[in-house]
């Protein structure tokens, strides 16, 4: 092979590498924007754009999408078994070598692909969510008028609908998230709200309906709030919360409705709540993902109040409480223990 042809083979090969790693860094510039909590509905077409310019682009947005799944799947591997997560820079030298081959890739693709339907660690909205009437992002709050002097407060990372009045109510869905409905003494329509396999009910009365997944909590913080599903219907009082799903209904707990409605005043309280419960409510308000590694760590209570303007102090007072171990990575992600 003559010097010239050597010189050429290096130099298509520094060529292609230094695109390889443009499109890496794109890629993660993609994720860091999703994962921002101000993307859009013309984020993720334009990210679809972005990925169908080449296979190469669509590779490297799933091979990046990969790589949250599973440090997300070793997170929680972590929390299973007490273990540590092995050192952040382990994915960036997989990055780096081209780790991802042969069926690897096809699982990347599939993965990037679901990805934008099924975000991993839940870091950005799903499409369904996208498509609501009224969606705020992580850490932001509205509130809305609607007819008959109707109050809602909409929280964080919360999607919600109206729906055609029947019976003479005024109906929404909760498709995510959680909303509070305020008691209204000039009220002469009954206010339902549906919210995955149920519904609640309510006139004269306040109460926060709060959906996770397939799991609905609904609390009454004044007046009556009748909640039904496909097991049954329980009439809720001042103090009272219930959750349902598919499965059926829990019993009635009594709850205190300052700290369920903390957060319409810019709040989380908690009150010998375990550690993991909550990173868990916080991860809600903050951008990025903050994950605990340990299990034992995660079982530690806590009593603390935080303010929702000022949410990042929780990864310091964590830290100073518990003395455990901060890593901070790109697009918000913090590893503790």
């Amino acid at each position: 092979m003559s010097q010239l042809t050597e010189v050429t083979l290096l130099m298509n090969d520094l060529d292609r590498n230094t695109a390889e790693h443009r499109l890496e860094a794109e890629a993660q510039a993609w994720l860091a924007r999703l994962t921002s909590g101000s993307a859009t509905a013309a984020d993720l077409d334009a990210l679809n754009d972005w990925r169908a310019r080449s296979p190469a682009h669509g590779r490297a947005f799933a091979e990046a999408a990969l790589l949250w799944n599973l440090a997300g799947d070793a997170a929680q591997q972590a929390l299973t078994h007490g273990s540590a997560l092995a050192a952040p820079a382990a994915p960036r030298a997989l990055m780096g070598r081209r780790a991802f081959i042969g069926g690897s890739l096809l699982a990347a693709s599939v993965a990037g692909a679901a990805a934008v339907l099924r975000p991993p660690l839940g870091l950005w909205p799903s499409w369904s969510e996208f498509a609501a009437e009224y969606r705020t992002h992580k850490g932001e709050q509205r509130q809305i008028q609607v007819a008959d002097s109707t109050a809602v407060q909409i929280n964080t990372q919360t999607s919600i609908d109206f729906r055609s009045a029947t019976d003479g109510a005024v109906q929404f869905e909760l498709i995510t998230g959680e909303a509070a409905f305020a008691a209204q003494k000039t009220r002469t329509q009954d206010i339902v709200v549906h919210a995955g396999s149920g519904h609640a009910r309510a006139r004269n009365a306040g109460f926060n309906i709060r959906r996770d997944g397939n799991t609905v909590s609904v609390s009454c913080v004044s007046g009556e709030v009748l909640v039904s599903c496909q097991s049954g219907a329980i009439t809720l009082r001042n103090g009272q919360q219930i959750l349902f799903n598919e499965r059926g209904m829990s019993q009635v707990v009594a709850i205190d409705p300052d700290v369920v409605t903390a957060w319409q005043r810019g709040l989380l309280i908690f009150r010998d709540e375990a550690l993991s419960r909550v990173i868990e409510e916080v991860n809600r308000y903050r951008f990025g993902k903050i994950v605990l590694l340990d299990g034992k760590l995660g079982q530690r209570r806590i009593v603390a109040n935080f303010r929702l303007d000022r949410i990042d102090d929780v990864v310091d007072f964590v830290a100073d409480v518990v003395q455990a171990r901060v890593r901070r990575l790109p697009g918000g992600i913090v590893l503790l223990g």
